[in-house]
């Protein structure tokens, strides 16, 4: 599987269970979410004084550079336009028109405000205090997780026909045409791709990874499944530009992943195990050294609005 999927992260889910209870992209994909990522923006060159690093202010709070690289993954700083920069630059100082607007307003003093800030707080710092304390209780070895691969290659057949493949994508097709044209030429797709490729997969040389038919772009798909290994395709357009395709590898239907594709599934697998695992036994430390009481006699007689005692078809005509 390529490092570039979206899998799912069990660490934010059991965050967000432990607060109930405890009261990296491909253009190929996904289309709603590659819309969001190009939406994160990015400046190119920071200065040394702090009044030259400032980008906005609102009524004198600054929005500086190094506030801006806290906010953006290191993997897309330069995969944004001038334009998506700006549109950041604009969300910024709406929002802080309008978070200054309600102080001024002294909406932070209404009661009914003060307890949401409380419970939003409360959640955020038992959301820090569990993924600090988890981070220093779990760790998963390499061995554990090919012990596991080995134990249960099935779970890991491929049930389609899949294609590994690397793209160059760039804004016009006279710049897809070029490009092309150096790599019938005998230029290397990967140094192309690094060095014109718009899209993040750039830094890995365009590689998108193994992807069946159905997880692309409909002519993204049929390009790629209809080409011999080491061909590079004719331009394809698309919404987000001009796509260039190479196929580097193609699986059949039934074949096996090797390790080094599903170590990351496997290895996330076992720590979300291991995190309520170790979460149970912390509450469970917590609960020892503290005093809990519980008066479950006024639980069971409690009234929820809305509740009716009478049971559906006793009712007396």
């Amino acid at each position: 599987m390529s490092s570039n999927r979206l899998w799912s992260l069990p660490r934010k889910k059991l965050l967000e269970l432990a607060a109930l209870s405890s009261g990296a992209t491909i253009v190929l994909k996904v289309k709603g979410i590659l819309c969001t990522l190009l939406t994160i923006c990015v400046v190119i060159c920071a200065c040394g004084r702090k009044e030259e690093t400032v980008l906005a202010s609102v009524n004198g709070t600054e929005f500086t550079l190094d506030d801006l690289y806290a906010e953006i993954p290191e993997d897309y700083w330069d995969s944004v336009t001038q334009e998506q920069k700006l549109q950041f630059l604009e969300r910024w100082i709406n929002g802080e028109l309008l978070y200054q607007e309600s102080l001024s307003r002294g909406l932070q003093r209404e009661p009914q405000i003060k307890e949401r800030v409380r419970a939003a707080e409360k959640n955020i710092l038992i959301a820090e205090l569990i993924q600090q304390e988890l981070d220093e209780r779990v760790q998963v070895t390499d061995e554990e997780a090919r012990e596991y691969y080995l134990a249960h290659q099935d779970d890991f057949a491929r049930k389609a026909d899949e294609v590994r493949a690397s793209q160059i994508l760039v804004p016009t097709l006279d710049e897809a045409r070029r490009i092309r044209q150096e790599l019938e030429a005998g230029g290397d797709f990967a140094q192309l791709a690094h060095e014109h490729s718009v899209d993040p997969t750039a830094e890995q040389g365009g590689d998108l990874g193994y992807f069946s038919r159905e997880e692309v772009l409909h002519d993204l798909s049929k390009a790629a499944f209809s080409l011999s290994p080491g061909a590079v395709s004719q331009p394809i357009k698309s919404e987000f530009g001009y796509h260039l395709i190479t196929v580097t590898d193609m699986k059949k239907k039934g074949s096996v992943r090797s390790l080094d594709l599903v170590k990351e599934e496997i290895t996330s697998q076992f720590a979300a195990q291991k995190e309520l695992e170790e979460l149970t036994l912390f509450l469970e430390e917590l609960k020892g050294k503290s005093s809990v009481k519980q008066n479950l006699e006024l639980l069971g007689s409690a009234h929820i609005p809305g509740e009716t005692s009478s049971v559906p078809g006793d009712e007396n005509p």
